[in-house]
């Protein structure tokens, strides 16, 4: 098999398990392994389009990467402190 068959078909295989894992995978609901999962199905973009091009490949990673980062980090901060104020309202009814 080629090489860059293989850089091409694991790209795939990564984009369909990462974007599955963040979909309907175990944990789903918790952010963090959400984010591995949605970082996982960028690799695998990133691998697909290495197997066409490298420059391509290598400034849509970068991209990719410095978009999504700070977004995925102040979701992940706007749930927990969500969860965080959800426990004290229900703390506060009780008394």
């Amino acid at each position: 098999m080629h090489e860059c068959e293989v850089i091409l078909y694991t790209g795939a295989f990564m984009i369909i398990v990462g974007t599955l894992g963040a979909a309907i995978g175990p944990a789903r609901s918790d952010p963090v392994v959400k984010s591995l999962n949605l970082e996982l199905a960028t690799v695998g973009v990133c691998l697909v389009f290495l197997a066409f091009n490298h420059l391509l490949a290598l400034i849509t990673f970068i991209a990719v990467g410095a978009f999504t980062t700070p977004i995925l980090m102040r979701a992940i901060l706007r749930v927990e402190a969500s969860e965080r104020d959800r426990e004290v309202f229900e703390g506060s009814e009780r008394d």
